[in-house]
């Protein structure tokens, strides 16, 4: 009983970490193979700063950002004629080290000089009235422009 309950706070634990920083949850199905296999494993890198983990990485200057690699689920064999089944171990894991280097480079490669950012619809709405009547041809200059004004204490121009 003690070893269960070991266990299920171990599991506890890592889901509720894995959680709190989950990247992808991924699953998939390979063709037969013999003794071992090797897959590439693609991690999406977002700049939605929603996201807990494109703060964090954003937040780095130098150094390492910790990967853990979580696997689960069922191997299917043929062994004897006769399919088989194994799950694998909910502990089965994998830890890696990805440079930040790595991660500012992909979101300067895919989103060159810029941010996303996410909005409330009512302001989106707000926003777009603005920008609409006061006839900026980007977002950037509508932005600037109530930035500017912020700055100065100035309304609308027009």
């Amino acid at each position: 009983m003690m070893k269960s309950a070991h266990r299920l706070d171990r599991w506890l634990a890592s889901a509720l970490f894995a959680i709190g920083f989950m990247l992808v949850f991924r699953g998939w199905l390979f063709t037969g193979f013999d003794g071992a296999i090797e897959v590439d494993v693609a991690v999406p890198c977002t700049y939605d700063f929603e996201v807990a983990t494109a703060k964090y990485f954003h937040a780095l200057d130098d150094g390492d950002i910790p990967l853990d690699f979580l696997f689960s689920g069922t191997v299917f064999y043929s062994a004897a004629g006769r399919l088989q089944a194994v799950r694998i171990p909910w502990d089965t894991e994998s830890h890696l080290r990805m440079p930040v280097r790595i991660w500012h480079g992909l979101m300067g490669r895919y989103f060159p000089h810029s941010a996303w950012l996410r909005l409330d619809r009512d302001t989106f709405d707000r926003l777009y009235g603005f920008k609409a009547r006061n006839t900026y041809p980007t977002w950037e200059g509508a932005i600037e422009a109530l930035l500017r004004a912020a700055e100065q204490g100035v309304g609308e121009r027009g």
